[in-house]
């Protein structure tokens, strides 16, 4: 406490938090060295441009299209529609990156840096919430660099997805839903945690499982007194906005519930067993709270094993706090790390198996797994009967193997290119008026991945192999590379 004490007086930890922000901030704009697109990202590129699944079919009957024709469904309406007709998921991303490139353009560095800002929108507001657990000491800036240099969280801030979005509006609920809870217990707090809840739930469906952790303990703390009328209606305005919303995308619910179905099958084809689902959840839940060995032997008793080290230390950090806020902070961080990675396990077995698979659907607690992995080394530092060496020990068992992790994952990550069409489209000059596809979609990309209002003519050539733009010059040929699984 003294070493904090001083770094408090001299302003020093000012200064480092600050530094460890930018820097993380800067991560997020150096990385990745080379950007490729997979199929999810391109859904989500032609979904922002109003193209839904179903768009090709109003090109069946004919084998030219001009991209005028294409570019007519660029409108917010279409956006709505396509969202709906894909699952109904990401309204607000989808609509979000609309704007976003009708006022920056469509390079696919565009479209990545949507995402990007998006993720430092959220390491900012990290550092707040930090704020509200740290009171801006040291361990505001562990945090920070367990967050930016975690490797999921910098994968979705370059991807062409929801998840950044989701993990900036759940942050932003955590904010408003600790003031709340633990400050001033104000409706505006209350009704901004709402808020922001929805959006995030509006953003990415699966983000609910952190929303269902807030909403357990916020009824299990506050039941009673919420029953006031200024309460009532901060939590109804809302309830109201997530079931409109509902309700004007029922039919896009009712595809996601067949998609579910069609997942089942194939889960059961696979023999994909509870047993994995659990494993996967411990797994996942280890590596977020950097207790990282899973990541380098995949087995599962290193997984059995490191989940009960994350266990063990919460049981730690508990017995060793020194005061009820201490406690309180500990367990409303281990309910929003590890009891919400529970909640996903449950909602993956719901909808059959399919929601363990990757890492990006747990990537929605990761600001809480690394601000409870800071938190714990908070009370293990400033407990005064605790061994120093201890402490130093402890603090390396989870940074020294997360940063060596990130560091390989960065200096290795040579991501395969699976989609050729970005590459198509920096082929494509002024005087390029025509191009020869194998499908509507691969037109649909490319489209989405030129200007706005640029003039050309999409011919349809199912037996291709090649893109060709035909240019003043002569035919250019590039190889079509579709990978669409």
């Amino acid at each position: 406490m003294a070493m904090l004490g001083i770094f408090r007086k001299r302003g020093l930890t000012e200064i480092i938090n600050l530094f460890c922000l930018i820097t993380g901030i800067f991560i997020i704009i150096i990385l990745p060295v080379r950007k490729v697109i997979w199929y999810d990202e391109t859904v989500s590129i032609l979904i922002s441009k109003g193209i839904s699944p179903d768009t090709r079919l109003q090109f069946d009957n004919t084998d030219i299209v001009p991209s005028t024709a294409i570019s007519q469904f660029n409108t917010v309406p279409h956006v709505f529609e396509a969202t709906v007709s894909d699952n109904a998921n990401s309204f607000i991303y989808n609509l979000g990156l609309h704007w976003y490139t009708l006022l920056f353009g469509n390079k696919l560095a565009d479209y990545m840096w949507f995402s990007k800002l998006i993720s430092i929108a959220t390491l900012v507001a990290f550092w707040m919430l930090c704020k509200l657990f740290f009171n801006n000491n040291i361990f505001t800036s562990v945090a920070i660099v367990l967050l930016s240099t975690d490797i999921d969280f910098i994968a979705m801030s370059h991807e062409i997805r929801a998840y950044a979005m989701g993990i900036f509006f759940i942050t932003m609920a955590a904010i408003n839903f600790y003031k709340f809870m633990y400050t001033a217990g104000k409706p505006k707090w209350l009704l901004l945690t709402g808020l922001f809840s929805v959006a995030a739930i509006l953003a990415h469906f699966l983000s609910v499982y952190i929303i269902i952790v807030f909403l357990v303990i916020l009824v299990w703390k506050k039941g009673r007194s919420l029953r006031t009328t200024k309460y009532i209606l901060a939590m109804s305005i809302p309830v109201l906005l997530i079931a409109v919303y509902f309700l004007l995308t029922y039919p896009g619910l009712q595809t996601m519930s067949r998609q579910n179905q069609e997942i089942q099958q194939k889960a059961i084809a696979a023999g994909f067993s509870n047993l994995e689902v659990l494993m996967r959840a411990m797994k996942f839940s280890a590596i977020n709270l950097k207790i990282v060995f899973p990541s380098f032997i995949d087995n599962n008793l290193v997984i059995i094993i490191s989940f009960l080290v994350v266990i063990i230390l919460y049981v730690a950090g508990v017995k060793l706090a020194t005061g009820k806020e201490q406690k309180r902070n500990l367990h409303l961080l281990f309910a929003l790390s590890t009891t919400s990675s529970l909640f996903m396990a449950l909602l993956c077995l719901k909808s059959h198996h399919y929601t363990a698979l990757y890492y990006r659907y747990f990537s929605f607690c990761l600001p809480f797994c690394c601000l409870f992995v800071a938190y714990v080394l908070y009370v293990f530092f400033t407990n005064p009967n605790l061994n120093r060496l201890f402490s130093a020990g402890t603090a390396c068992l989870f940074i020294v193997p997360s940063i060596i992790l990130f560091g390989t994952w960065a200096r290795k990550n040579k991501p395969v290119v699976k989609y050729s069409h970005p590459m198509v489209t920096s082929r494509i000059s002024r005087e390029s008026r025509k191009i020869e596809v194998p499908q509507w979609r691969d037109a649909f990309i490319i489209n989405a991945l030129l200007p706005d209002g640029f003039k050309l003519d999409y011919f349809r050539n199912p037996a291709a192999a090649d893109f060709t733009i035909y240019n003043p010059d002569g035919p250019l040929r590039i190889p079509v590379i579709r990978n669409d699984d």
